[in-house]
């Protein structure tokens, strides 16, 4: 059972979270750090931990991240990601599962690249193992697309579907006081 503690900039496991997040995601669909951190918007960013792993299950190994924001009916996993060596070892399902029980009355939506964008055999392989890996654990295609910086998205939902104007108005409320923010 994964266990899940909040990251802060003084948390010991914050320079983990922040290589993992720098690892994970190109720079192009990176935001600074620093404001997955603030409090301008509330954000749940959670690190999470095996008990089982480590020395003999004494010391918690990190597994991996993901920041969220909640609004109304909807919870967006904007960032996700899982330790590499530790891929397709069932952690991506847990917490998943883990978010779900923290939201469980919530749609909640994901955000992939949109596979026929791919340049390359290998790029394609990856984005269809993440929808893959999306739609084992209980997630749809929604109705959504947009671009933001330079990426093409798609949207999927588990727990209902989010149109493309519920998705809108969440961005445009979580980002209506942060001057010159842009929303998909």
């Amino acid at each position: 059972m994964l266990q899940y503690f909040d990251v802060t900039r003084d948390a010991p496991w914050f320079p983990q979270v922040k290589a993992l997040y720098e690892s994970a995601f190109p720079a192009n669909e990176r935001i600074p750090i620093k404001h997955l951190l603030d409090d301008k918007i509330k954000r749940e960013f959670w690190a999470f931990f095996d008990k089982g792993e480590g020395d003999n299950g004494t010391v918690p190994k990190f597994c991996g991240f993901s920041n969220s924001i909640s609004h109304g009916d909807i919870t967006n996993i904007v960032y996700f990601a899982v330790v590499p060596e530790l891929r397709s070892r069932g952690y991506g399902s847990q917490i998943l599962q883990a978010i779900r029980r923290q939201h469980p009355d919530t749609r909640i939506v994901v955000d992939i690249e949109v596979e026929e964008d791919s340049k390359d055999a290998e790029e394609l392989e990856r984005r269809n193992r993440r929808r893959d890996f999306y739609q084992r654990n209980g997630f749809d295609a929604a109705p959504v697309e947009y671009h933001w910086q330079g990426e093409h998205y798609r949207l999927l939902s588990a727990g209902g579907t989010v149109t493309e104007k519920e998705f809108r108005d969440f961005w445009k409320e979580i980002l209506k006081d942060i001057p010159g923010a842009k929303y998909p």
